[in-house]
């Protein structure tokens, strides 16, 4: 394969314009797919829905769609230059893939759930692909039969001792039972050595994610604190009205305080909880899309020993 040889060919620029079209189109559709499927699908188990998750108003294309497509087209025509003339079949299977990917990072995002649905979409689109591969004796995705099968266990093993390990030290759940049957899931596509790489990579995009993360709250903090720090520095103006107001319910301030404490103690749990989810699909998705560029950094770093 020569990709970008490929792409000066006509040929090539057809399905340039192909994987703009596909890219948008698919995009408006993951949207779609997301506001329609059953509310249950993004709720823990036995969890009530939530009135905005009835409403089937959920994601709207106009907002974050639009950042998405670009993704998408980006993903959808590098994972073409990788996977192009004798390899469609590879290239549509991967392109469902990308797709349920982004269903999955946005509704990891939005809702913090990966939906086992869409899960088990993409471990049996992986297991098909890993078939083909297999069978057709292309050896891009598996060289060996055990290779989808190691690697579904080093992926869903190495998130399960990422949520061990998150135990001994916060006392708390680090992984989510979603993020370890999607690496599963995954490891399927990827198989062995790739599940390795993969992994790498959601470490690196997550690193990234959770630093960006902590930036912008800090400096919300910060702002927030120069705001309130301007308000005291107020004078009040009817400091009379004030006290009257407050003797007048010292019981019902008591009574509030305690629903006070646990809603704030609720947001704060909310608020410690940074999603995986979306990194392991963004990695899956550089995986896919990047592929001979990664193996080529990969070849270069091993010759160095």
């Amino acid at each position: 394969m020569q990709p970008y040889h490929y792409l000066t060919t006509t040929g090539g620029l057809i399905w340039t314009a192909v994987c703009v079209l596909a890219g948008i189109g698919c995009t408006w559709l993951v949207y779609r797919i997301i506001n329609k499927v059953p509310a249950a699908w993004l709720c823990d188990y036995n969890e009530t829905p939530s009135a905005e998750l009835l409403s089937g108003q959920r994601v709207k294309f106009t907002g974050s769609g639009i950042i998405v497509s670009i993704l998408a087209v980006a993903a959808l025509i590098s994972c073409r230059l990788q996977f192009n003339k004798g390899y469609d079949i590879y290239f549509v299977v991967f392109a469902l893939i990308i797709m349920i990917a982004l269903m999955i990072a946005i509704c990891d995002i939005k809702y913090t759930i990966i939906p086992d649905q869409f899960t088990i979409a993409l471990a049996v689109l992986g297991l098909l692909i890993s078939i083909y591969d297999l069978v057709r004796g292309f050896g891009l995705l598996h060289t060996t039969w055990w290779s989808p099968i190691a690697g579904a266990a080093l992926g869903g093993g190495a998130m399960l001792l990422i949520d061990f390990i998150g135990m001994l030290i916060y006392k708390r759940t680090g992984m989510g039972f979603g993020d370890v049957k999607l690496f599963a899931a995954i490891g399927l596509i990827t198989g062995f050595p790739g599940t390795i790489l993969t992994l790498v990579l959601s470490l690196i995009t997550g690193t990234i994610g959770f630093c960006g993360i902590l930036l912008v709250n800090r400096i919300r903090s910060r702002s927030q604190g120069e705001e309130e720090a301007v308000k005291v520095d107020v004078p009040s103006e009817t400091p009379t009205s004030v006290v009257t107001e407050t003797s007048e319910t010292p019981t019902s301030a008591v009574t509030e305080a305690p629903a006070a404490e646990e809603e704030s103690s609720e947001q704060e749990e909310e608020r410690g909880y940074l999603a995986f989810g979306p990194y392991i699909a963004l990695a899956l998705i550089a995986y896919l899309s990047l592929y001979d560029l990664i193996y080529y950094l990969v070849g270069l770093y091993l010759k160095l020993f």
